[in-house]
């Protein structure tokens, strides 16, 4: 039988062949005293009973847990949680459905979905993998974010969580709003259209180039010739290389 200790959080224990996956009730506490809550489960939505050891263990409640897979991006686990004090073995239900496995070769934990191999640790003559508790935003929050503020554009959220200096905002926050918004079904069927070029067609018999409007501008002292179609509307610029006079100007039409 597996023991872990009571103090401080293991992470998840990856070699044990478990079918289902479980946490003893020590690790359950130690995991919510290391990121701030407060030391009480949750209700189980599907109590089940487990047989370790040759004896059977009813849930006792359930916990929360962020697994994380790539760097700021966290799976949201719903554990149960029995009294037998074991550490968090990730059962088999939860490997197949995310499609991970463990490469005890290289010690890692490889996302098919994610594509990314998560680097592993060995200790007390197993596989972990250890993280740090930061509390960050999953992509499922975000996304009750997201429809919670009427679907607001990417930056103008982040602008509001940086002013209401929530320390889990960062820059990855920012590029997690982003994929929310292309993943958004709402967003892209209410998204303008994106700009492109637009000349008008006279009704009569078109002549390009028949009158032009000019005008020369200065761009970090550079001077630019700006030219437009009277009739087509259709404009160019270009870069003056020498001093503005009109031989540099005819000189430029006629590129």
């Amino acid at each position: 039988m597996l023991l872990a200790s009571t103090e401080e959080s293991q992470g998840a224990c990856l070699d044990t062949g478990a079918q289902r996956t479980v946490i003893g009730k020590p690790q359950a506490d130690a995991y919510l005293a290391s990121i701030g809550k407060d030391i009480q489960l949750d209700k189980s939505k599907h109590p089940r009973r487990f047989r370790l050891g040759g004896s059977d263990y009813d849930t006792v409640g359930a916990v929360s847990i962020r697994f994380p897979v790539a760097n700021h991006y966290f799976l949201p686990l719903t554990v149960d949680v029995i009294t037998l004090n074991m550490p968090f073995p990730l059962g088999l239900d939860t490997l197949d459905f995310h499609r991970m496995y463990v490469n005890n070769v290289t010690n890692h934990l490889v996302c098919v979905n994610d594509g990314v191999a998560v680097p592993l640790v060995r200790k007390f003559c197993h596989i972990y993998l250890a993280w740090g508790f930061e509390v960050l935003y999953t992509f499922p929050k975000l996304q009750h974010i997201h429809k919670n503020f009427y679907h607001a554009k990417p930056e103008r959220l982040f602008s509001l969580i940086r002013r209401a200096k929530d320390k889990q905002a960062t820059p990855e926050t920012l590029r997690q709003l982003e994929d929310v918004t292309e993943a958004c079904d709402v967003c892209q069927r209410l998204s303008k259209e994106p700009s492109c070029f637009r000349i008008a067609i006279p009704e009569e018999d078109i002549r390009f180039n028949r009158r032009v409007m000019a005008d020369v501008m200065t761009l970090e002292k550079t001077s630019v010739l700006h030219i437009g179609d009277r009739d087509t509307l259709f404009s160019a610029a270009i870069f003056l290389r020498d001093t503005v006079s009109c031989m540099s100007v005819w000189k430029a039409i006629l590129r």
